[in-house]
């Protein structure tokens, strides 16, 4: 059952996702660097906003969420035991552990991304790999930070609130909910960038809770962001 403390704290998760879509829309067309793309200085301005929020947020629920915070910020173990769903594959063998399914995971959640990607954003943009490679420091800098910033929100701060509270099988469910919905106006986007941002959102929840930890979640996301953010860098 939810008390008071911890529906005002799932409601300040679903209002600051849902933030970071309008201060991604503001944030467009703000020129800080004359010598950076309007694309950069607009990640530049976003990143920067956001990251302090989630900061500021992290502190937040250290304070009245301390036993499961300290639990689950850290980098936890990377080979714990993976519990068994079947209905989506993941169906490990008795030598096979978290080092293996999020290894696994990461090659294969990042070759959907690429595909995804490329018929929603690349294929008809003219995009090419030398201007991907110009890009590519701000894209994997911006990638950690909007990594940090997602996973801090929408699935470590779920996962601290609802633990004890809800059952373990459900608290992956509400971060698909949370993060999937927001990807409708995202990159990628529609009912597509929903069902995968859902999906990953999910994966990435039950890898804190069964690890302990950040490592495969913020790991696997910022593979994905960086894919993302090398081919949005380089439209403008």
């Amino acid at each position: 059952m939810l008390k008071l403390k911890e529906v005002i704290l799932l409601v300040s998760i679903i209002i600051l996702t849902i933030s970071l879509v309008f201060v991604s829309s503001w944030a467009s067309g703000i020129v800080i660097f004359e010598n950076f793309s309007k694309s950069i200085n607009k990640q530049i301005v976003y990143q920067s906003i956001t990251l302090l929020g989630s900061i500021i947020f992290l502190f937040i629920l250290r304070f009245f969420k301390r036993e499961s915070f300290q639990a689950y910020y850290r980098k936890g173990d990377i080979s714990a035991k993976i519990l068994p769903v079947p209905i989506v594959g993941i169906k490990p063998k008795p030598n096979e552990n978290w080092f293996h399914l999020g290894r696994n995971f990461a090659f294969v959640i990042s070759g959907v991304t690429v595909l995804v990607i490329y018929f929603q954003i690349i294929r008809d943009s003219g995009i090419s790999i030398v201007s991907i490679t110009r890009v590519l420091p701000f894209s994997i800098v911006f990638a950690l930070s909007n990594s940090f910033i997602e996973e801090s929100i929408t699935r470590l701060a779920v996962v601290v609130v609802l633990k004890g509270v809800l059952n373990d099988k459900i608290i992956p469910l509400v971060s698909a909910l949370i993060f999937g919905s927001v990807h409708y106006w995202g990159n990628p986007g529609g009912l597509l960038g929903v069902i995968v941002s859902g999906f990953l959102g999910w994966l990435l929840a039950k890898s804190i809770l069964e690890t302990k930890g950040l490592f495969w979640a913020w790991s696997i996301h910022f593979l994905q962001d960086v894919i993302i953010f090398s081919a949005l860098l380089t439209m403008m």
